[in-house]
């Protein structure tokens, strides 16, 4: 059967819509992310499944969370943070992307970390979530709000507790300096197991938001399975910001090896969706 140029056409249409729909309706998914224990855009391992194959993922106390600030607890008599060793620049670390995120682990052998109601929690490493202006990566939300980027300083006790400060980062159009000697080492670390070394020192006070003694804290969980409750959370009331080129080096980090790059595995957004409250007290320090 011979067909005339219109049914011809028509079919080519037919075809080109059916692909379409085809893709879309695979979610975007990274097909790669489903041979890793989990991901964030595999179709069988992503965010909605942990608490399927990560049983302390479906606990009560999650993270991350939408922070109220209608309805935090003020208590003048929280303590504020106490930060030490942040001042005592980096001049020595490991960065890492690790299939997740991009983590940085110092390697100077200098002291850092919080102290909270005497007891010290010394810097373990530091990375981040995020993700773009139209599709902000941010975990913690505030009023509903997810800005385009949120730190994470891991901390952990000499009685192996865990705390994290979370800093929650805006993207502006100004480039941030205390951001410059990670983004410099960031196209060294585009593909999983990917590291490098600092290439410049790093100072991490300057990564803090002004007054970053202020906080809003409740008792979560790690924000990645195996999801760990019982975390100590101090997300700061004030905000940092990173300038949009910066932010784009990042949006250029993928979650599988080069040999598998695609559009679908770019890592952004590597957020963990909003978890339930379950009626958790949310502190706000003065």
């Amino acid at each position: 059967m011979i067909l005339s140029p219109t049914e011809n056409m028509t079919i080519f249409m037919l075809l080109a819509i059916f692909l379409a729909a085809t893709k879309l309706s695979a979610g975007g998914y990274c097909e790669e992310d489903n041979e890793e224990t989990y991901s964030y855009h595999g179709s069988t391992n992503g965010p909605r499944q942990w608490p399927r194959l990560f049983p302390a993922c479906n606990g009560d106390m999650q993270s991350p969370i939408d922070i109220q600030t209608s309805n935090v607890r003020r208590d003048r008599q929280l303590k504020k943070l106490n930060f030490f060793g942040y001042d005592s620049t980096v001049r020595r670390a490991d960065i890492l992307n690790d299939g997740h995120t991009v983590m940085i682990t110092p390697r100077d052998n200098v002291r850092r970390g919080i102290t909270i109601q005497g007891k010290d929690y010394n810097l373990q490493q530091l990375h981040f979530h995020w993700g773009s202006e139209k599709n902000p990566g941010a975990e913690h939300t505030l009023n509903r709000r997810r800005f385009e980027m949120e730190a994470h300083f891991v901390h952990r006790s000499s009685d192996n507790r865990t705390a994290v400060v979370g800093v929650l980062i805006q993207m502006v159009n100004k480039d941030n300096q205390a951001f410059k000697p990670i983004v410099d080492v960031v196209f060294d670390v585009l593909y999983k197991d990917e590291s490098t070394r600092l290439q410049s020192s790093l100072n991490l006070s300057k990564l803090l938001p002004e007054s970053p003694a202020s906080y809003y804290g409740y008792t979560g969980s790690l924000t990645t399975p195996m999801c760990t409750e019982g975390v100590a959370w101090f997300v700061l009331q004030s905000k940092q910001t990173i300038g949009r080129k910066q932010l784009n080096s990042f949006l250029k980090v993928y979650s599988v090896e080069e040999e598998d790059r695609s559009r679908e595995c770019l890592l952004a957004p590597n957020n963990r969706p909003l978890q339930n409250p379950n009626g958790r007290v949310i502190y706000a320090s003065s």
